[in-house]
């Protein structure tokens, strides 16, 4: 979402919300192990040294010699992030439990490959040991190959262990031969899918609160959700909204309007009637906002619009004037060869863009996202949709604001060359918008240990809609009328 992401304009983060030490993940244990192997003081310093004194514009100061590095680039491409080392299966809730069936078995060799891990057992989450979205391509690249089964990584939300992956794959007749059933077994079932977009980020779906929809960012992919959605509670049902096309052979769409309308379909078979909460993240807020559009058309009621750093679908463009401040500002920076570095910048971006999208042809297509067809298609999309006002609520959660270039006393542009504004430039379209800052970047604020705040906060503006919410409702039971202000 960072090519869709944000500008920003000076500010402090805001001091997180919560405190106390927390366990470590075992990812973070293995950072902290990985730490502990680094190099000595004194070697950091003569490789400092080291480094200003030589002559070439781009240097790499290690302290490992050449060939020593060879062999560590050399381990690190036998697919895991662990660079060939494995770590002892850390400390879970769950017991370890060993595989038994010859799928359970291929699975554990591939998690315990891909997580640099010396043993995994069929319960354990893949979360849990520390897996995220790269990680699940590879995964499902692999099981694609060994069992001629296709899944998207969304499933892992569905299916988070070795055994209920197993037993989706052995449902799909993915089995090889020697394998048990899982039913011989007396093994639980496997989960049923039933959505192409909306996909459950809780086991059994959460609690009795009102639904949560939160629309992926640019890419469609709601794996890095995933630390929101636990922090905003298990007693509420959390759904992502995956974009079509993010994994398999599926054309994504190219039309805001109808990705919403198919959304829609979907969340109606969870939820059928209002009042609908809602959310996106960066370029998913748009799509969010034509939900709420759509929904409320129907004559259906959006309680809660949340909206996690999302853009205007097509920024204001910079005036002439502050293009020309910017320029000279460079100029100033990068002295006289400033313009033939702009060229030279400028030419290597465009090879840049050819090459990405040549490369992304080429990869085979289920081993990875389809990250470029998505982001071609989502621009297209919001570049041609007609933003129309937003009469309800609207929540803008937003990182610290950071500008690059000072156009005016009052005006900052980023690093993106669009202008920084408190509110996104949603108040002209969105009266009622609120805007909260959270700590973090575009990209971060979603992710630990940033995201605690931005959970914290999110929640108290999702139960304060659902307070409000219910009041209509209250006094309809009551049978009598009564003013909002008496109901509060």
């Amino acid at each position: 979402t960072a090519a869709f992401g944000r500008a920003a304009a000076p500010a402090t983060a805001a001091a997180p919300e919560a405190t106390g030490p927390r366990p470590l993940s075992p990812a973070e244990e293995r950072l902290r192990h990985m730490l502990t192997q680094g190099i000595r003081p004194e070697e950091g310093a003569e490789a400092f040294l080291r480094a200003l004194a030589g002559q070439g514009s781009q240097v790499v100061i290690s302290s490992m010699d050449l060939a020593a590095l060879v062999r560590q680039a050399d381990a690190a491409d036998t697919g895991s992030d662990t660079g060939g080392q494995t770590f002892e299966r850390p400390s879970l809730d769950s017991d370890f439990v060993a595989p038994e069936t010859e799928v359970e078995k291929r699975l554990a060799a591939f998690w315990q490959e891909l997580l640099g891990l010396d043993s995994v057992g069929v319960e354990d989450s893949f979360f849990d040991l520390g897996g995220h979205s790269l990680i699940a391509v590879r995964l499902f690249a692999k099981v694609r190959k060994a069992f001629n089964v296709d899944f998207p990584i969304s499933i892992l939300f569905e299916a988070p262990t070795i055994r209920k992956c197993a037993a989706l794959i052995e449902e799909r007749g993915g089995v090889v031969p020697g394998a048990e059933a899982a039913a011989d077994t007396g093994k639980p079932a496997a989960p049923q899918r039933r959505f192409t977009h909306v996909v459950p980020m809780h086991t059994g779906e959460g609690g009795p609160k009102t639904p949560f929809f939160l629309v992926a960012g640019m890419f469609g992919n709601i794996l890095n959700l995933r630390h929101l959605a636990h922090l905003l509670g298990t007693d509420r049902p959390f759904y992502g909204l995956q974009a079509r096309g993010l994994y398999g052979d599926q054309e994504p769409h190219r039309d805001l309007v109808q990705a919403a309308r198919d959304y829609i379909a979907e969340i109606r078979q969870v939820q059928p009637h209002g009042p609908y909460m809602l959310g996106g993240f960066s370029g998913g807020g748009i799509t969010a906002l034509e939900i709420a559009q759509q929904l409320t058309a129907a004559g259906e009621d959006v309680a809660a619009l949340v909206m996690l750093d999302t853009p205007l679908p097509v920024r204001r463009l910079l005036g002439l004037r502050d293009r020309v401040v910017i320029q000279l500002q460079e100029l100033r920076a990068g002295g006289i060869a400033y313009p033939a570095k702009w060229l030279t910048r400028r030419i290597k971006w465009e090879f840049q863009k050819r090459r990405i999208k040549t490369d992304d042809a080429a990869e085979e297509p289920a081993a990875q996202f389809h990250n470029a067809a998505i982001e071609s298609a989502f621009m297209d999309s919001v570049t041609s949709y007609r933003l129309r006002k937003w009469d309800g609520p609207l929540m803008l959660f937003r990182p610290p604001l950071v500008g690059k270039w000072q156009v005016a006393p009052d005006r900052w542009v980023n690093s993106e060359r669009a202008y920084v504004l408190h509110d996104n430039d949603w108040t002209g379209w969105a009266p009622r918008v609120e805007v909260q800052e959270v700590p973090g970047d575009h990209d971060s604020m979603v992710l630990e240990p940033n995201v605690r705040v931005l959970a914290a906060r999110m929640r108290r503006v999702i139960e304060a809609a659902e307070r409000r919410s219910s009041r209509p409702a209250l006094r309809a039971v009551a049978g009598r009328d009564v003013p909002m202000e008496a109901a509060e």
